[in-house]
């Protein structure tokens, strides 16, 4: 199986980056990459929570992409299920985990399966 054809998904990429104004320097979130192959693992949708001020939705999934993807903990991303397809459906946002690298396992023999995973935060406040 190659993980190439498998990332029907698309993601842009947001990190804090360090912003200087002056003599202060600030942390503002800016997109780094844009339209990333990917795909989410999903364990089921989550439902709704309900509380005296708001109703949320919080979720875990996992994700995979390429070994050279930029990908670090704490980035947020807009997921778009099937935009590798041509889907044009709403992004999805997600907080990023520590990701983890699986390199090729069969020493000379090339056969496409290394890539990263992350584990995934969604969390948002419903309208």
């Amino acid at each position: 199986m190659n993980f190439e054809d498998w990332y029907t998904d698309r993601m842009d990429v947001y990190r804090a980056v360090d912003v200087r104004e002056g003599s202060l320097t600030r942390k503002e979130r800016r997109r780094v990459l844009v339209g990333v192959p990917c795909r989410v693992y999903r364990p089921g949708a989550p439902a709704p929570g309900m509380s005296q001020t708001a109703a949320s939705l919080v979720g875990e999934s996992k994700l995979a992409c390429a070994l050279g993807v930029d990908l670090r903990a704490g980035d947020e991303l807009l997921i778009t299920r099937g935009g590798g397809l041509g889907q044009k459906g709403p992004a999805l946002r997600f907080f990023a985990g520590r990701p983890e690298k699986y390199y090729e396992p069969f020493g000379a023999v090339t056969p496409g399966l290394a890539h990263q995973e992350a584990a995934l935060r969604e969390e948002e406040r419903i309208k």
